[in-house]
């Protein structure tokens, strides 16, 4: 509870907000204390910042707040590497960060995706929306992409669930700039394979590529 006091008095110190177009540079210290308060909770005090993500962290913290740096805030992300890296970690914190300041996104895995399909036969949650919000299509990160079973079956009607997710929000991401987050351990011909040369070219114009490597955290 003091810990998520905390997180609300950094944000009430945050006076401008985080919008949908670049801004001009602003005061970065308040955003910082808030992020270390937010990783610090969710992850009970595990997550470390070294000389490993270091730069990672800093550049997905200046494209969250849509400040000049490294990466493209015009595209997705796409984030790729060994098992126990990170990856998944780092979104779910940053999926939280952006929830304080109100332009949060969810996280969903894949498999579980998959599953729903299976059960229901209905993705409108992770294309338009429909049902499910009246914002119609949003941000999101798919979490453990390449893991999930394929194809999945509804009816006896087979699906490759993630391939035909990523086509239509390709789509809006042409029309819209909808953005579309990835974490992943496939390498890019393994992309191919699972998904056809359809995903793999794509995915440079589709997101900003980023490896995480190294030894596991875990």
């Amino acid at each position: 509870l003091n810990e998520m006091q905390g997180v609300q008095e950094v944000r009430q110190t945050i006076q401008r907000p985080v919008t949908d177009t670049p801004e001009n540079k602003i005061d970065l210290t308040a955003y910082k204390k808030l992020f270390l308060r937010v990783a610090d909770h969710y992850s009970k005090g595990t997550f470390v910042i070294d000389e490993r993500n270091r730069a990672i962290v800093y550049s997905l913290f200046l494209y969250f707040l849509k400040q000049p740096g490294s990466l493209d805030i015009q595209k997705g992300l796409w984030l790729a590497g060994p098992v126990g890296t990170g990856k998944s970690t780092l979104m779910y914190i940053f999926s939280r960060f952006m929830q304080t300041l109100q332009r949060g996104f969810r996280v969903y895995v894949c498999s579980r995706i998959t599953t729903e399909y299976a059960m229901h036969g209905d993705l409108s949650r992770y294309l338009d929306n429909a049902g499910w919000s009246s914002l119609g299509p949003v941000d999101m990160c798919f979490d453990e992409f390449g893991r999930e079973p394929i194809p999945a079956k509804y009816f006896g009607n087979e699906l490759n669930v993630m391939q035909h997710i990523f086509h239509i929000r390709y789509s809006y991401w042409q029309q819209y700039g909808l953005k579309t987050y990835v974490t992943t351990n496939l390498y890019p011909n393994d992309v191919e394979r699972k998904y056809g040369d359809y995903i793999r070219d794509r995915r440079g114009e589709m997101f900003n590529l980023i490896e995480l490597n190294g030894e596991s955290r875990r």
